[in-house]
């Protein structure tokens, strides 16, 4: 299996020329694939059907004149784009042929369905970025410390210098792709994508030892390693390192809200935008801080897979309107902690297969029953023989024991691959801890 991972250079811009360049040259590269994909929707009767090099045949055969095809249908497209890089205008034609693609996709499925929705609309003027061809568009020096890009600068394509900073990660473990220059907040990039095979092999056989996990709003993540007899070999809790940070923003965000909406008045359009952005910014941190904590727990017991609930299109409704539970739930990132985790469980050579949610934290993982939430302490449950637990273990144990009856449970030709499963049908008994107590006992 084929892994993408991308490296990124900061783009040095000591001059307010380089600045304007490399702007000037992002502006033209999407206004040629706004154009183009008014062509290609035009065309998409002849162009649809056709694949790789032949759209681009097809679509230069209308807007780009040669010696040998000196008349074209589209004059436009060489009045207004003169001299463009051929090599660029390729990556325009494919960056916007597979827009449109998109488009005619979602659209067909829109007419499939019910149509209570509105339909997909097109949407030429679109935030994309340019790929680079190595040698053709951008130069790189030997210890990639410096980079020659080719910029649309004062009427003209120019070579011109950047300096690069930035860690590399990912260079020459694979192929190397053709880089892509990024525009982010008021820096400029290049992201350098490499392709490689993970040293990692997933196995085929069943898995022996499993890391589950059970991500919550308390507690960010639960996780515990379980075997195949039911044997707990490990178990752990990982917090939220910006609890401070965060709380700190969402109290702020709550107390200028209250000010804005004293008098009946409603939040203005990109109210608290930036406070907004940093909440992502730290939750996608911590995403990928507490995904690589549970990656190399799972490698460090010797785990064949990771399994996780399958929440996803679930939709917290616990807390009233306006009060700090329902902002908690609100900022929950269980699902980009999920996808970090299957992310770099697939790199690993690990498994990763979400199992069904429902019961794994109301019943009892020794078999007995229900459980009662404390009112006062949601962290901690009774058992129905009196005997008081830590909720989210219990539902750790019940996620590990649900992986294993999904993979022993036979029926799944796809089980052994590299990716996301989704979950079985829940059998009428509840299984918990206990059923690979039984199993083995049997």
């Amino acid at each position: 299996m084929k892994i993408i991972r991308s490296d990124r250079l900061s783009i040095k811009s000591d001059s307010a020329a380089q600045r304007e360049a490399l702007a000037d040259t992002l502006g033209l590269y999407r206004r040629l694939v706004r154009d183009l994909m008014s062509l290609a929707f035009t065309r998409w009767p002849q162009i649809g059907s056709l694949q790789g090099d032949a759209v681009v045949q097809a679509i230069e055969g209308l807007m780009h004149p040669t010696s040998r095809r000196p008349e074209v249908r589209y004059t436009y497209f060489h009045r207004r784009y003169y001299k463009f890089p051929s090599y660029l205008r390729r990556v325009a034609i494919m960056d916007a042929v597979g827009q449109v693609r998109s488009f005619q996709t979602r659209y067909r499925d829109w007419q499939d369905s019910d149509r209570r929705k509105q339909p997909p609309a097109l949407t030429c003027s679109t935030s994309t970025f340019p790929s680079l061809y190595k040698g053709q568009c951008v130069r790189f020096s030997d210890d990639l410390k410096a980079a020659f890009i080719k910029v649309w600068h004062c009427n003209d394509w120019l070579w011109m210098s950047f300096k690069l900073s930035g860690e590399l990660r990912y260079r020459g473990k694979g192929k190397s792709l053709s880089p892509l220059l990024v525009f982010k907040g008021k820096r400029w990039s290049l992201s350098l994508p490499e392709e490689f095979t993970p040293k990692s092999k997933v196995s085929k056989k069943p898995p022996t030892r499993v890391l589950s996990l059970d991500v919550g709003i308390n507690t960010a993540a639960t996780w515990a390693v379980v075997d195949a007899q039911g044997t707990v070999h490990a178990r752990g809790f990982i917090q939220r390192s910006d609890k401070d940070c965060e709380h700190h923003l969402m109290q702020r965000i709550r107390s200028t809200a209250s000010k804005h909406t004293r008098h009946g008045s409603r939040l203005p359009v990109g109210f608290c935008t930036r406070d907004h952005r940093r909440l992502k910014q730290l939750a996608d941190n911590e995403a990928h801080q507490i995904s690589r904590q549970l990656v190399n727990l799972a490698l460090k017991h010797n785990c064949q897979a990771i399994v996780v609930e399958q929440l996803k299109g679930w939709r917290p409704t616990a807390g009233r309107k306006r009060s700090p539970m329902k902002a908690r739930f609100h900022r929950w990132f269980h699902r980009m902690l999920v996808n970090r985790v299957h992310s770099k469980a697939v790199e690993n050579g690990l498994r990763c297969v979400a199992v069904y949610a429902r019961g794994t934290s109301s019943q009892a993982f020794d078999g007995s029953g229900p459980v009662r939430r404390d009112a006062k302490n949601y962290s901690l449950c009774t058992f129905s023989s009196g005997k008081r637990y830590h909720a989210d273990l219990n539902a750790a144990y019940n996620i590990a024991a649900r992986g294993f009856v999904y993979y022993q449970g036979g029926g799944r030709k796809s089980a052994s691959r590299a990716t996301q499963q989704k979950p079985d049908r829940t059998p009428r008994i509840p299984v918990t801890l206990s059923t690979l107590w039984n199993s083995q006992a049997a």
